[in-house]
């Protein structure tokens, strides 16, 4: 019989289901975004002016809520170097990776541009291992090759 699982186990056992949770939330979200991405980008607009189209209400609204929230003086308490890897990762996922995949959707059928798109986890499997020196596991490469295996059946 195993041990109980004490305190600081049912904390990262709650941590674990509240991100599982999350991303699951993350992905019925993100699931729905394309098709009304692909419907505006039929008309006349480029994938540029489609990103920057995009990021308007986005900006507008965050700041809204900012305010509404109360929470306008938390900017000053942001440590530079979080702020600065922060703005890194909004430019290159959405300005450079919105731009690409924009420009993929534009010409391209959701239902396969999608999914390609969509294997950025192996990407950030490896950057996770190389930069942020996260662990390798079985079950980590097992989902991987899973998703990947997916998108070569579309293609």
């Amino acid at each position: 019989m195993l041990a109980p699982c004490g305190a600081r186990c049912k904390e990262r056992v709650g941590a674990m289901d509240r991100a599982f949770f999350f991303a699951v939330l993350t992905s019925l979200i993100w699931g729905f975004a394309p098709a009304f991405e692909k419907l505006g980008l039929t008309g006349k607009i480029d994938p540029f002016l489609g990103v920057v189209i995009r990021t308007i209400p986005i900006a507008v609204i965050s700041l809204v809520a900012l305010v509404v929230m109360g929470r306008t003086g938390s900017l000053t308490t942001v440590d530079p170097k979080s702020a600065l890897f922060v703005m890194a990762g909004g430019v290159i996922a959405g300005l450079l990776g919105q731009f690409a995949f924009y420009s993929a959707l534009k010409t391209g059928q959701a239902s396969v541009v999608v999914p390609i798109a969509a294997t950025y986890p192996l990407v950030a499997f490896v950057v996770s291992m190389v930069f942020l020196g996260e662990p390798f596991t079985w079950q980590k490469a097992a989902g991987i090759c899973l998703v990947v295996g997916g998108v070569i059946m579309l293609k």
